[in-house]
């Protein structure tokens, strides 16, 4: 009968430092029944010189910037994918952001910079640049100002710089934002009022135009305030235009509401957004495309 595999002793296998040339003695997995024979090579032993030991701590450094790295891509690539799943949500719920067409030219490039609205211009281009920072922060922005001074304008153009760089916005007026919950109540198809709320609760970034033009009932009061206060809660960021100061914005938020929900809403805006006061000419009433 033929006996079975044979493993012969192994010798033991050697190499010097190519720091101080010390001997290093490779180790190897050891048969269990024949503890001179080695079945696998795997590394050599580590040397003790100063010279190997910074080579091994080079080493390390570099597999942990590596490892770093990667973490790095992989944490970017999930953002954005979730980016791209936000963006196609929208679309599907409300059509896209909510940029009308006659705002998809307020650029920044387009906007007529003057001496008066300068700072608000120099706010909102630094606002779109540093987004990554004021979306972890929580910062919004609040315009306040006449007609026709370019509120609308530089929150459209922020949304749009966003929009390209593939940040999910919505941006709607407060009536529009009321109007697409509103839809939900009379249709059993399509989106729910849970699904637009989740929505505008959630998007990295939303835009409300025009707040204090819409009509002021129980009802857009509370929903507003649930949609603010929610984000307020959870650190997004809100742009809002107002034409109203506060004392004039809370009576008009009230009007057929509660006043302490009104003032409430003032009060996280202020919490939330930079104040940017606007004035100036009204350029709507000379042919212009300012907000």
């Amino acid at each position: 009968m033929k006996e079975g595999f044979s493993f012969p002793e192994s010798d033991r296998l050697f190499a010097n430092c190519e720091f101080c040339g010390a001997e290093r003695e490779m180790i190897g997995i050891i048969h269990p029944l024949k503890p001179k024979t080695v079945l696998r090579w795997e590394y050599y032993t580590s040397c003790t010189c100063e010279g190997y030991q910074n080579y091994l701590a080079e080493r390390e450094k570099e597999f942990e910037k590596e490892q770093e790295e990667n973490r790095r891509k992989a944490m970017l690539e999930e953002e954005r994918r979730r980016k791209e799943i936000f963006a196609n949500q929208i679309k599907k719920l409300l059509g896209e952001s909510g940029i009308r067409r006659r705002f998809l030219n307020r650029t920044f490039n387009r906007f007529k910079v003057t001496k008066q609205n300068e700072q608000a211009y120099l706010v909102s281009k630094h606002y779109a640049n540093t987004f990554a920072d004021r979306k972890e922060q929580g910062e919004g922005l609040y315009f306040v100002g006449g007609n026709g001074v370019g509120k609308t304008h530089l929150a459209a153009a922020i949304a749009l710089e966003l929009i390209n760089m593939g940040t999910p916005v919505i941006f709607k007026t407060a009536i529009e934002l009321l109007e697409e919950i509103k839809k939900t109540f009379d249709s059993d198809e399509g989106a729910t009022e849970y699904e637009i709320l989740q929505a505008y609760k959630n998007v990295d970034l939303l835009v409300i135009d025009d707040l204090g033009k819409e009509s002021p009932t129980d009802w857009a009061l509370a929903t507003l305030y649930n949609i603010i206060n929610d984000r307020y809660e959870n650190m997004l960021p809100i742009i809002v235009t107002t034409n109203y100061s506060d004392v004039r914005l809370i009576r008009r938020l009230s009007k057929n509401g509660d006043p302490e929900t009104a003032k409430a809403i003032v009060s996280r805006l202020h919490e939330m957004c930079l104040g940017v006061e606007m004035a100036g000419v009204d350029y709507r009433s000379m042919g212009g495309s300012a907000g």
